[in-house]
């Protein structure tokens, strides 16, 4: 008898129910709040990470660079990701040249690369197929590549924990003298 009256008063209690609640809510809130924090952090790096390749790969499409001011293009890009820190962002500075096939396709070549934290191509690096707008016989572009791993402010979503953003921009050559982008340590694409 007295176990049915613990029962019926247990089943109508209405103390401490806010409690269960709240211990039911609480996690799934603290975890939308820790999202709302983290994924458009996460993008924003990602987008950081891609006007940075872009702004080096504009810069070094404009003339021959010296070592000196290949380090000043590597620091506008890491500069670029702030407040990220990108002092350990693999760069890839290359300068590739497209060559026309005997079949009629086009594929593109290294001609000269530079890196930093990263290995950079080898000279005649086969590239594949040009972007479209640099499929030309003799055309010559540049390419930026940015690799940043990515690191969350709350380490519990494993998919962030890993993750690394790589950004790769092409970029026509600008330099305004017609003479061929070369990276300090390369030479000039070849002619055929």
């Amino acid at each position: 008898m007295r176990a049915v009256i613990l029962c019926r008063r247990f089943v109508t209690e209405r103390s401490g129910v806010s409690a269960v609640e709240f211990a039911l809510v609480a996690p799934v809130m603290i975890l939308l709040f820790m999202g709302t924090i983290e994924l458009p952090r996460a993008y924003t790096t990602g987008q950081h990470a891609n006007r940075a390749a872009r702004s080096m790969a504009d810069l070094i499409s404009r003339k021959t660079l010296t070592a000196q001011e290949v380090d000043g293009v590597y620091n506008t890009g890491r500069n670029m990701m702030a407040p990220y820190d990108a002092t350990d962002a693999k760069i890839v500075l290359t300068a590739a040249g497209v060559y026309q096939q005997k079949d009629g396709s086009f594929k593109a070549k290294v001609c000269s690369s530079t890196a930093v934290n990263a290995q950079k191509y080898a000279a005649s690096t086969d590239l594949g197929a040009p972007p479209p707008s640099e499929a030309v016989d003799k055309a010559r572009y540049v390419i930026a590549k940015m690799t940043i791993e990515y690191r969350p402010i709350f380490d519990i979503f494993p998919a962030l924990t890993s993750f690394s953003f790589e950004k790769e921009v092409t970029w026509p050559v600008r330099a305004m003298n017609g003479k061929p982008i070369i990276l300090p340590g390369g030479v000039a694409c070849p002619a055929t």
